[in-house]
């Protein structure tokens, strides 16, 4: 234990003991009991490191809410975000106030003193976001979700917050729907240009996907009395004819809307189309894992086609897959 500096008060502790334990002479009883005052009560001594006690613990609920990534006890009582953020102009005070109750210690440069150009040793904040990564993903891992490495550690406690929710709208148009707005960031602006009476103002729009079931079909009658007109059924998955019943079984029509569906003069950069073909593959991906057993999606793009000059340069060609756009 590190000696405690002379002007440092003896432990409170000493209070319960006869009178003959507070002699001055000797402080190794109130500096002793200080190990242990430290640990059941709490003091802001900095022998210790200032360490949390366990009644601190307690009263700030953090046991509690660790488990839960909104981790109430790090902001204040007024805060009503869902999820306040860690991220910002605060956040080393509040990862150090976190690292308070944890006690994550900074690793140390294992070339310290054999060499002149030995890296410098990692810093307390670092390390303590490698653990509450790690902790995030073991957190993530008790409702089956892997946490992609792009994700930072907002978004991270963001989905983890939200996902049991969402599992009890898993199989629903509405619950695919939030579950690819939450993963993917969206709606997602794209940069492009506005094309006004000739003019081009650089300007940004915004790519939404819609969730849907496919409309019901119906079933048709006629009163012409002819073999395969008067009454039609269909008994296979079809869009194009009426189904019994008049549902398409498990199908999930997912839409990818551009900014030019509602405004036809807004024309994406070419990093604007590079994000849209980004996304689309990221909702192949996440369609395939997340859609229930036995149910299929369909994906489109709306509009489907664009083929445009790429302005302001209106004289160069317009390239599929580069300056144009082409859905299914």
């Amino acid at each position: 234990m590190t000696d405690v500096p002379p002007s440092s008060p003896p432990s409170s502790y000493l209070r319960y003991l006869p009178a003959i334990f507070t002699r001055q002479d000797a402080p190794f009883l109130g500096n002793y009991l200080k190990v242990f005052e430290k640990l059941l009560t709490g003091v802001a001594d900095n022998p210790l490191n200032g360490r949390k006690g366990i009644q601190e613990l307690l009263a700030a609920e953090v046991i509690g809410n660790l488990f839960y990534p909104r981790f109430s006890f790090l902001f204040p009582v007024n805060t009503t975000d869902f999820i306040p953020p860690i991220a910002g102009p605060n956040q080393t005070q509040i990862l150090a106030r976190f690292n308070s109750y944890i006690g994550v210690e900074p690793p140390a440069d294992p070339l310290a003193g054999h060499g002149a150009g030995s890296v410098s040793p990692a810093d307390w904040q670092s390390a303590f976001t490698l653990w509450l990564s790690g902790f995030l993903a073991w957190l993530a891992g008790w409702i089956d979700l892997v946490p992609t490495g792009g994700w930072s550690l907002d978004k991270t406690r963001m989905v983890i917050a939200q996902m049991p929710a969402l599992y009890r709208l898993r199989g629903t148009p509405q619950g695919m729907s939030f579950l690819i707005n939450l993963l993917l960031d969206l709606p997602m602006s794209i940069p492009g240009v506005v094309i006004s009476n000739g003019d081009n103002q650089p300007g940004t729009g915004l790519v939404t996907v819609t969730v849907s079931n496919p409309k019901p079909a119906g079933i048709q009658l006629t009163d012409q009395m002819t073999r395969g007109l008067t009454f039609v059924l269909a008994d296979r998955v079809d869009t194009t004819t009426p189904l019994l019943g008049g549902y398409a079984p498990w199908l999930f029509d997912v839409q990818v809307c551009l900014p030019s569906a509602a405004n036809p003069d807004f024309v994406p950069y070419a990093a604007g189309i590079s994000q849209v073909a980004t996304l689309w593959q990221q909702l192949r991906q996440l369609l395939d894992t997340a859609r229930p057993a036995s149910s299929h999606y369909r994906l489109t793009l709306h509009p489907s086609v664009q083929l445009r000059a790429y302005p302001p340069w209106d004289n160069q060609p317009a390239v599929l897959g580069q300056t144009t756009l082409l859905g299914s």
